[in-house]
């Protein structure tokens, strides 16, 4: 009778535990509402990043630039733009245009959530916690092969500079997302741009 019993306890409990974890995995859905927290997300970056970018894009800039598929003489919803904070300023002259290809260093994270309050990684190039440029290796792009945001960013962008990027999903991937981005993503980007080839030239060997 005592075996029953055991038995009846530990099966009891375990339905009990399966009812409950179910329970708070609804509760903790950590893409609920994913597109209005979105949308949430970069209005809060419109107050300390809406002015356009400076002459001089120094360590602590914050900016917004607008997509390069628009025409700047008209006015555009905060969707519309990339909102940039400069984190290292590089000793770069000269910026990539849309047809150079580009090496650069770089993370993506979506927005903080409850399980990822720095914001979930869902690509990098980056081996280390934080930038080292000694040890990440770089990944090599051509500029107008990269989603818009990234695009726009890299054209404002001098070898050395490593900035981070809050990208609307209209400047992303969408409504429709891709792979671990779910749709209405926002996204945020650190890039550290390396190395510039303009057309007709070759990145260096590696």
């Amino acid at each position: 009778m005592n075996r029953f019993r055991t038995i009846f306890i530990v099966l009891a409990s375990a339905v009990t535990l399966a009812f409950f974890s179910c329970k708070e995995t609804k509760e903790f859905d950590d893409h609920a509402d994913w597109k209005k927290r979105n949308s949430a997300f970069i209005a809060d970056k419109v107050s300390d990043h809406g002015n356009d970018m400076p002459a001089t894009a120094a360590k602590g800039a914050k900016f917004r630039l607008l997509s390069y598929k628009l025409d700047p003489s008209k006015d555009w919803a905060s969707s519309s733009y990339v909102y940039c904070e400069v984190l290292e300023q590089g000793t770069g002259t000269d910026v990539p245009y849309f047809n150079d290809s580009v090496r650069f260093n770089y993370r993506v994270r979506l927005i903080p959530t409850v399980y990822y309050p720095e914001g979930q990684v869902v690509d990098q190039s980056f081996k280390t916690a934080s930038l080292d440029p000694s040890v990440n290796i770089p990944a090599s792009f051509a500029v107008n092969t990269v989603i818009e945001g990234v695009t726009t960013a890299l054209m404002h962008m001098h070898c050395g500079d490593y900035w981070k990027l809050y990208i609307p999903s209209g400047l992303a991937y969408g409504t429709s997302g891709s792979g671990s981005i779910p749709g209405h993503s926002t996204l945020i980007f650190e890039i550290n741009l390396t190395e510039i080839a303009h057309t007709g030239n070759d990145l260096s060997p590696r």
